[in-house]
């Protein structure tokens, strides 16, 4: 029984700590790409950057969505369904929900995945409305020496 206490423990602790701390260089990385897909590309339509950090192999899962399959169509996408818009909408990471955690290979990091929760809203009569929240999950990985967001879960989108 002893023995099985400590597996436990063991396994328990590792799945504590193997998140990145907030402090963590991996972290900011994330968080800096976070606003680079989303702050600067889905709210200001800024979208001359993707091509250095979107996998041009990317898979997008989004649960009302459906599918898009690679860089040129998941930027499309962004220009033609959201900066194209009549009606203007914004993401918003919530705070204190996004997690990070490291990939290695051998000791070598190779990959991360990013979870964490986002807000969108509309914009409506001069004001800012809210509209749904969901949950994401990111597979960022490292493809020669720059990040690229390789496969995107977006789920559970409700009011």
């Amino acid at each position: 029984m002893r023995k099985i206490q400590i597996l436990l423990l063991l396994i328990v602790s590792q799945i504590a700590y193997s998140q990145v701390k907030t402090t963590d260089e991996l972290y900011k990385t994330a968080k800096k790409l976070d606003s680079l897909i989303f702050d600067i590309g889905f709210n200001k339509c800024d979208l001359s950057h993707y091509k250095s950090i979107v996998s041009k192999d990317l898979e997008f899962y989004h649960d009302k969505g459906g599918i898009t399959s690679g860089e040129e169509a998941f930027t499309a996408s962004i220009k033609n369904n959201i900066c194209s818009s009549p009606n203007k909408i914004k993401r918003e990471l919530v705070p204190n929900t996004m997690n990070v955690y490291p990939l290695y290979n051998k000791n070598a990091l190779y990959a991360f995945v990013q979870e964490g929760e986002h807000e969108f809203f509309e914009m409506s009569n001069g004001k800012w409305n809210k509209g749904s929240r969901a949950k994401f999950t990111i597979l960022w990985v490292l493809e020669g020496k720059d990040w690229k967001m390789k496969r995107v879960l977006s789920y559970d989108h409700h009011l």
